[in-house]
């Protein structure tokens, strides 16, 4: 069982019978991207149906620090079925810990601690993930979609307009026991942070604006947030994603000015390592959200690039800079959202990808109806019908038509390294031959 719990070697579907499947941190092949992306999904299916989501994003107070040794020893030992010397390990691993404080170079004698497990250790957030799993069983029992990373929670559901009270109701409810549940575990809910919105198109949205939609916990009126940040990505109302790229593209912007400032102390290669590691990597950071957005709104992001590009090559601001991409082997910011979208279906594929993603796409050979095409023999997923283009920006739309999109050639590279490289090499064709 300590093998179960702690090794990263194992087949993926024993480690999601263990922990969660719809929780993220401290897993692999997981991330705050492959989460965002697919509550982002779940948001924007329900809005092109017509339904409107409340979103409660919850956040717990110094949880890595108030674990409880002795509860989380029965946890490992009452739900994950740790015995024995496996128990024992674990019990000696927690115990005998200490703590000093040091302030203006005093440091304090030393504090026995029973409790808290080290979050930057291997074993830590393994730990903190199994004190934690049972809280899924609240959310399931109220109906509610969820998902976790670490010990932020986030719980929604979609309705339709006239059913809204209906779902606070149950998001009130929930709240209420996970507030309850902590309380049991020694943790806390941090009200402060605890943020709640409501999704949906522009004719619902208004609708709902004429209603009490506030979230009512423990007595308490919790008004929606116009715009909440999930995971470092900022989630309007009506999924425009214009407050998240402004606020990415004034992020980019400040660095520039940064490295601007030293750009004739460091050559070329310095200067475009600076601008990889702190402007593209904002510009990527869970860009599949971005994805069927107006060029209008990308626009703004690709400015970004432009201007990164002609500083590292010390171009002047009015120079031609498509040949300044070319030369630095940039793909422009609608390329790099198209490549990261067929970088998650080619780990969806290859069963390499959290099962939350895979589920979301299915292979045109599962489709009944496509039984003896050539179409059901294929590679191709299937692109799921939808109502509006607003649809269009899900995963699970957006991911099977960029991908089928695709060269056969490529559906057929099982080697993830080798599939970037060629995946690169087709839409660097693309964007400059």
């Amino acid at each position: 069982m300590r093998c179960q719990l702690v090794s990263t070697d194992l087949q993926p579907e024993l480690r999601v019978d263990l922990l969660p499947a719809n929780q993220s941190a401290y897993r692999r092949c997981h991330s705050t991207e492959t989460a965002v992306a697919a509550v982002h999904n779940d948001l924007v299916r329900a809005a092109d149906a017509g339904h409107v989501s409340a979103l409660v994003m919850l956040d717990l107070s110094a949880a890595f620090d108030t674990v409880d040794h002795a509860v989380l020893l029965n946890v490992l030992q009452n739900r994950f079925s740790v015995h024995g010397l496996p128990l024992d390990w674990f019990r000696s691993y927690l115990s005998d810990r200490s703590q000093t404080f040091c302030i203006t170079g005093s440091q304090s004698a030393s504090f026995a601690l029973d409790c808290s497990v080290p979050q930057g250790s291997v074993l830590g957030p393994v730990e903190f993930i199994a004190y934690t799993e049972d809280v899924t069983e609240l959310f399931r029992r109220h109906q509610l979609h969820y998902h976790i990373y670490a010990d932020d929670k986030q719980l929604y559901d979609d309705v339709p307009v006239a059913q809204a009270s209906t779902l606070l109701r149950r998001l009130a409810d929930c709240v209420s026991e996970v507030g309850d549940w902590c309380a049991s575990r020694r943790l806390q809910l941090n009200a402060t942070k605890t943020e709640f919105a409501w999704f949906g198109s522009h004719a619902n949205m208004l609708k709902l604006s004429r209603a009490d939609c506030n979230l009512s916990v423990g007595g308490v009126a919790i008004k929606p947030s116009a715009v909440v940040r999930d995971l470092g990505v900022l989630l309007d109302a009506e999924l425009t994603m214009k407050q998240h790229v402004s606020q990415v593209a004034k992020s980019c912007f400040f660095q520039l000015r940064r490295i601007r400032q030293i750009r004739r102390c460091v050559d070329q290669d310095t200067a475009m390592q600076l601008v990889c590691s702190l402007v593209l990597s904002r510009l990527d950071y869970c860009n599949v959200v971005l994805s069927g957005l107006p060029k209008s709104t990308l626009s703004t992001l690709q400015h970004v690039q432009n201007t990164a590009a002609r500083l590292v090559l010390g171009l002047r601001s009015h120079d031609h800079v498509t040949q300044a991409l070319q030369q630095l082997h940039w793909l422009p910011v609608e390329l790099r959202i198209k490549y990261k979208l067929c970088l998650l279906m080619h780990m969806a594929h290859s069963g390499q990808c959290p099962s939350y993603l895979r589920d979301m796409v299915l292979p045109t050979a599962t489709n009944n109806s496509r039984v003896g095409l050539r179409s059901g023999s294929t590679q191709r997923y299937i692109e799921p019908r939808l109502r509006s283009r607003l649809g269009q920006r899900a995963f699970s739309f957006s991911g099977p038509s960029a991908w089928n999109s695709l060269p056969h050639h490529l559906h057929d590279i099982s080697d993830t390294a080798c599939f970037k490289r060629s995946l690169k090499t087709h839409y660097f064709n693309v964007a400059y031959h």
